[in-house]
């Protein structure tokens, strides 16, 4: 694990904190995948039926009707070839599940044989495939490290029937119980997973999405508009809310800040230091006090991340301004999911 996984004694200690005698389990668990891939029914659009009928390879998830899942078959033995596809990090973990390689996330190409291995920048082996070189297009992958169906290339998905989100990040709306006419704030809104979910849940919300990136804010535009939600998406930086658009009385604001994202898995490599974390920890901060400002008294604030520091966690949401109803904890080594962390908090007044 020491070369793949590279935290300095602060980072360490924090974990050490959370995991205690269970460290090792932990930090062996996110160099995997999780065992199941989500996917969220968009029940506005689409009966949970039909989808199974047409799709039998996915099944049904235990705790929402909406979620269904597929097992991921895996690892799989993956045969050595001369040629190598260098990658960087993200595409790396994106091939270990099966996606294809594309021009942006190459760093070297090392041969010119038809078929290829991709390997990380630290010399792991994810995948292998065929060397295609079509426009941005440059290795197709028929062999990862673990493998599943290609949700993308489904027609379900990209007409927004289905929706690539992971059960944890579930959690969120159902926690947030949305209620007809209330005036729900989402943050953090951009890829719009929990954000349509909550619509989902209930379409007779006042529903604002924000993203400070032009690009994400015109993305998430037309993935609601193809969803056939009626959700408003603005460009904005949501530490300034109540500065800029005079945002105030709002009954539920949803916080998914950036963050170190120790939980997300499989990684073919991490480091983080005190200083990545400590500002993660005060970026984050920013969004609570924002939060506070635009919520009315007693309004619900629900804060997620899928790190597992308490820098990131306890330490942000331990806040006089807030009571904290609810806390839920999703542990890799443990419930072989996104390690992930949700809170539910009250404004005090």
């Amino acid at each position: 694990m020491a070369e793949r996984l590279n935290y300095d004694e602060f980072v360490m200690k924090d974990l050490k904190n959370v995991y205690k005698g269970f460290i090792n389990d932990f930090l062996r668990s996110i160099l995997v995948p999780n065992s199941r891939l989500y996917v969220r029914v968009n029940t506005l659009k689409i009966n949970v039926e039909k989808i199974l009928a047409e799709l039998n390879f996915l099944e049904r998830d235990e705790d929402f009707e909406e979620a269904l899942f597929v097992k991921l078959k895996g690892p799989n033995k993956i045969e050595e070839h001369e040629t190598k596809i260098i990658v960087d990090k993200r595409t790396a973990e994106s091939v270990i599940m099966g996606a294809d390689v594309y021009r942006p996330g190459i760093k070297k190409v090392i041969g010119n044989s038809k078929y290829v291995n991709v390997v990380s920048e630290n010399g792991v082996i994810v995948g292998e495939g065929e060397l295609v070189n079509k426009g941005n297009l440059i290795v197709r992958v028929f062999n990862p490290l673990y493998s599943a169906p290609k949700f993308a290339d489904l027609e379900y998905v990209k007409d927004g029937s289905l929706i690539l989100q992971g059960k944890a990040s579930m959690y969120v709306a159902h926690l947030l119980d949305p209620h007809p006419n209330e005036k729900i704030v989402d943050m953090t809104a951009y890829a719009g997973g929990k954000l349509t979910h909550i619509y989902q849940l209930e379409p007779r919300v006042k529903l604002i999405g924000f993203d400070h990136t032009k690009k994400k804010v015109n993305e998430l535009r037309e993935k609601v508009k193809k969803m056939k939600m009626n959700i408003e998406i603005y460009l904005a930086d949501s530490r300034y809310l109540y500065e800029d658009f005079g945002l105030r009385d709002v009954d539920k604001v949803i916080i998914d800040p950036p963050c170190s994202a120790l939980g997300i898995r499989p990684k073919v490599y991490d480091r983080k230091t005190k200083e990545d974390i400590i500002n993660f920890h005060n970026y984050q901060r920013q969004f609570i006090n924002s939060a506070y400002k635009i919520l009315k008294k007693n309004g619900i604030l629900i804060y997620s991340t899928c790190t597992v520091t308490t820098w990131e966690n306890e330490r942000v949401i331990d806040d006089e301004r807030f009571e904290v109803e609810d806390i839920i904890r999703f542990h890799p080594n443990v419930h072989d999911m996104t390690g992930f962390f949700i809170a539910k908090l009250i404004k005090r007044k």
